[in-house]
């Protein structure tokens, strides 16, 4: 069992007993999910009524209690091992841990610091509790959907929502309906790793989530060799922001009944990360 790091440097995850093998990991404890949800109290209705579609609920941040083992050995070590740690977790910026008790998941999160690493004068080793801040509320997966969803790939796992079948498709080319799964919660590529690529030819071209009835026009006249790609609510080709109208269609969880129209000519790629509880 061991604790992973992703500081988003281009290094990828480090486990903590490569970076610090003194310290080793004894218990990964995320708090549960803390929904905020809007209710209402109307007349002639018993208790409070929810007025959000589920996919307008909000995660807020929760705490994930991490209990780390210090084994110094002698003395001289521990205090110097001691600021080691502080120096590795509490950093200025966020960043993604993980942990072999939930494989396949990784957490965005801050540390502040605010918790100590006792020594008692008679020994070298001791046990402590970090409480790392998942900023998101979130999970998400490490793999994307462009990664096989199986229990082979070492990517995926239990309690992921998994199918069982090997035909899932995240790319299409010239297929005007077709399919997208998405096995967590609501994805949006306002706050979401969720990116959608589209080379198309034709005018006006529109994408549609028949299941949540969102779609995205592009008011344009789009060449095939042109790659369509979604910041966050803007469309754009290379730098230029295309017009448009609509926005492009989130993912509800479950099954997405999706759309083409107005061209006969594309390739559409769906690429994002999945989130959980």
């Amino acid at each position: 069992m061991d604790l992973y790091f992703d500081f988003r440097d281009g290094m990828g995850e480090q486990p903590l007993s490569g970076l610090l093998p003194y310290f080793k990991l004894r218990s990964f404890a995320p708090d549960a999910p803390n929904i905020e949800r809007e209710l209402v109290q109307l007349t002639r209705f018993n208790g409070l009524v929810p007025t959000q579609h589920p996919r307008d609920i909000v995660y807020k941040e929760r705490s994930i209690k991490v209990e780390i083992l210090l084994d110094a050995k002698i003395a001289t070590n521990f205090y110097q091992y001691r600021h080691e740690f502080y120096d590795l977790v509490v950093q200025p910026f966020w960043y993604y841990i993980s942990c072999d008790l939930l494989p396949g998941r990784r957490f965005a999160v801050t540390c502040d610091g605010g918790f100590t690493i006792p020594k008692d004068k008679q020994k070298n080793q001791v046990s402590f509790q970090v409480d790392f801040n998942n900023i998101t509320g979130l999970a998400e997966s490490k793999g994307t959907s462009l990664s096989a969803q199986n229990f082979s790939s070492e990517r995926w796992f239990s309690g992921m929502g998994i199918q069982r079948r090997d035909d899932l498709q995240y790319r299409f080319k010239n297929k005007k309906r077709f399919s997208v799964f998405n096995p967590g919660l609501p994805i949006n590529p306002l706050q979401h790793d969720y990116n959608v690529l589209l080379n198309a030819k034709g005018k006006n071209v529109t994408i549609i989530n028949h299941t949540n009835n969102e779609r995205l026009k592009i008011e344009a006249d789009l060449k095939k060799s042109q790659q369509v790609r979604n910041l966050k609510q803007y469309t754009v080709v290379g730098n230029k922001r295309l017009k448009t109208s609509g926005r492009l269609p989130s993912l509800d969880k479950g099954m997405n009944e999706f759309e083409i129209q107005n061209t006969n000519d594309f390739e559409i790629v769906f690429n994002t990360r999945f989130y959980f509880p």
